[in-house]
């Protein structure tokens, strides 16, 4: 079984060319790799404030659930894997292959 199903892959990438469409409609231009970051990282802040508030650290001020933003987070993500030529499914199956190796977890 892979980390990220292929099937979400899709999904992620059939939400993000929807997106595009939009772009291409409102401002004749799709988004760069670097404003798809930008967004990125302006969901991390709004995630981090939804943990701040959870851990009662700071106030809700966002109109976001955090279980959201850590979804959206994680689409963002596989997008930048995509517009990047990353595999992403790939590179988690190694990822988690060298951590559990390291960690002596792989033959648990």
């Amino acid at each position: 079984m892979s980390a990220i199903p292929k099937e979400t892959i899709e999904r992620c990438r059939a939400i993000r060319r929807a997106y595009r469409e939009l772009e291409l409609k409102h401002h004749d231009k799709e988004w760069s790799i670097e404003e798809d970051l930008l967004a990125l990282t302006n969901d991390i802040g709004n995630m981090n404030r939804l943990i701040m508030t959870k851990q009662g650290r700071y106030y809700d001020e966002t109109p976001y659930h955090l279980e959201h933003k850590l979804a959206e987070n994680i689409w963002w993500l596989i997008e930048l894997a995509n517009r990047l030529d990353i595999d992403i499914q790939k590179e988690m199956e190694t990822f988690l292959a060298q951590k559990e190796e390291l960690l002596g977890l792989k033959n648990k």
